[in-house]
């Protein structure tokens, strides 16, 4: 039985910074005209101007990468736009370098 919990644990150690990595791997360079399309618009009307300023506010609530990753997953599915996981890697990589610049070592 201990053998196994060891395992498990061990899987979940390893299987971590994979996850991370994997979204990390994303070109933000096509994750600008994705956002540009799929995001803008509802941040616009949420949040007036360009949009940026939902990622800009003192009170933002995307505090780390994994929650970045997490928003933009939850946005999708939320509304519906069916982007592939590859898509939703470029637009983590995008708005990581444009606007919240987490440390991804």
């Amino acid at each position: 039985m201990k053998t196994r919990h060891l395992a498990l644990l061990g899987a979940l150690i390893f299987s971590l910074p994979v996850s991370v990595f994997a979204l990390l791997a994303g070109e933000a360079a096509d994750g600008k005209p994705l956002h540009d399309s799929f995001c803008m618009g509802c941040h616009i009307s949420v949040v007036g101007g360009d949009g940026s300023g939902i990622y800009l506010r003192e009170n933002r609530n995307i505090k780390t990468i994994e929650g970045l990753m997490g928003g933009v997953a939850f946005c999708n599915q939320q509304t519906k736009t069916g982007l592939n996981d590859h898509e939703l890697d470029d637009m983590v990589a995008y708005l990581n370098e444009t606007y919240y610049k987490f440390e991804t070592d």
